[in-house]
């Protein structure tokens, strides 16, 4: 496997690899988007990830940077996996992969591909194995969430997936050998964005952690339930932020009772203990135990009073939602900007417009910004955006005052930061949370004359907020 020199602007502190446009070797290919050299993994770090990822004799094992093959070999070799695929760039190591299966005697049940792991296909894969690093890890991330079905694992060494927290995380033996460098990172501390970064201590500990690809529950869900005083409809309202669930409930019973759940979602498996806030505790509790189906929810509810706890069986449907169209609000310099969602091949994907935006020529001022990290959860919607790396061609940009330069990282300015949003559709249209992150003023240096008022002053809102954007008529 593979693990990733940071390589960072001292200038800038930004945590962000370096991009290099080598040649892949399949002549259809686009450019591989990084150069991760290879660094081995040892052999104790292959068994502890497997073992995390739970490989057993139905898994299909991706090991994405296969490097020599070691995980792929060792996934039905020693956790007897029904079938492991490597992806690697170098023909050399791909070579010496295939020389290696024969050797251990699973080249039938092996495979390895020469090409660019961010283009090639991985939709196969039960667990799915990483040692990358941070960025390349968030690079794949909406890919992940897009091609694997919900109950896969994700297992990375040293590297996290930024505010995508592990559902499981393992601390071993120090780390000796390895290729990182630790840079300032601005966002590392903030649980809230991508650049959010809890592996952040590699000198000391070698460090492993696992992931479960949830479902997607985002939106509004309703069922009846049967008891003694009839057919009483229980409805929760459900907001997703990657495997984060948040939200309330409604539920008449023999009156109205209301209020917020606490959730726990574990690929397609979804738990809630739901908490009124018009009742003592001891008058009301409720819990609901099931599982994610397409639209369907269903399980079994306990619902708890002074006097007895009952179970109930429990089927909801998802209200339909319309994700789609312009959507416009207010952004952090009180001036209108837009989220433009679509449905391309089967899927939403979206943009994000600021006219009113500074961004170099060459990468298209004024015009939309495509967002990659983008998710479709159902009844609901979730993006990252990093202002500041809009550039075309694998370059960014920075500006420090009116200084403009071209650079492998990304562009800091007062109005470049992180957008993060979360919606589910409701009667109204979107309602949900939109949040914004900049870089401080303090990390900008004035050269020569002063930069315009735009690009100088701060954002007059930052932080997270209430979102409700409007739909623009067509």
């Amino acid at each position: 496997m593979k693990a990733l020199w940071k390589i960072l602007p001292v200038l800038l502190g930004a945590g962000i690899a370096l991009p290099v446009h080598s040649a892949a070797p399949d002549t259809n290919a686009s450019p591989a988007r990084w150069s991760i050299p290879f660094v081995p993994t040892g052999h104790d770090a292959v068994r502890d990830m497997l073992w995390m990822g739970e490989v057993g004799t139905n898994d299909v094992v991706y090991d994405l940077g296969s490097g020599d093959g070691r995980v792929v070999i060792a996934a039905v070799r020693d956790f007897h996996a029904r079938r492991a695929v490597g992806i690697e760039i170098d023909s050399k190591l791909v070579r010496e992969s295939r020389e290696a299966a024969e050797k251990a005697g699973v080249a039938d049940r092996v495979e390895f591909i020469e090409g660019d792991l961010f283009t090639k296909d991985f939709g196969a894969a039960t667990v799915l194995t990483l040692y990358l690093g941070q960025q390349p890890n968030i690079e794949l991330r909406s890919k992940i969430f897009r091609t694997l079905k919900p109950g896969a694992r994700v297992v990375s060494h040293a590297y996290g997936m930024g505010e995508w927290l592990p559902d499981r995380k393992y601390e071993v033996r120090r780390q000796i050998l390895g290729m990182y460098s630790e840079m300032y990172n601005h966002f590392g501390t903030n649980i809230d964005v991508p650049d959010y970064d809890g592996f952040a201590y590699r000198r000391n500990t070698d460090t492993l952690a696992a992931w479960v690809v949830p479902a997607p529950v985002a939106g509004v869900w309703r069922g009846k339930i049967r008891t003694g005083n009839g057919d009483e409809e229980l409805r929760l309202t459900l907001h997703q932020r990657l495997s984060l669930v948040t939200g309330g409930f409604e539920f008449v019973w023999p009156t109205n009772v209301s209020g917020t759940v606490e959730t726990e979602l574990l690929g397609d498996r979804l738990r809630i203990e739901c908490r009124a806030t018009n009742r003592y505790y001891s008058q009301f509790r409720m819990w609901f135990d099931g599982r994610a189906t397409d639209d369907t929810l269903q399980g079994k509810v306990w619902i708890s009073d002074t006097n007895s706890t009952r179970e109930f069986a429990w089927t909801a449907t998802r209200d339909k939602a319309d994700l789609t169209g312009t959507w416009e609000w207010t952004g952090p310099w009180d001036k209108p900007v837009q989220l433009h969602v679509e449905r391309r091949d089967g899927r939403l994907a979206a943009t994000y417009f600021d006219p009113t935006r500074e961004r170099p020529t060459y990468a298209g001022r004024n015009k939309p910004i495509p967002i990659e990290d983008f998710y479709d959860f159902g009844g609901g919607i979730y993006f990252t955006l990093l202002l500041g790396r809009e550039a075309t061609g694998g370059q960014a940009y920075y500006t420090v005052a009116r200084i403009q330069h071209h650079t492998t990282s990304r562009r800091l300015g007062p109005e470049d930061g992180w957008v993060i949003g979360e919606a589910i559709g409701a009667s109204a249209g979107l309602t949900g949370t939109i949040a914004f992150y900049p870089y401080p003023k303090s990390m900008f240096m004035e050269i020569g004359a002063p930069a315009t008022p735009r690009t100088n002053e701060p954002a007059s809102r930052s932080g997270r907020e209430d979102w409700s954007p409007k739909r623009r008529s067509q």
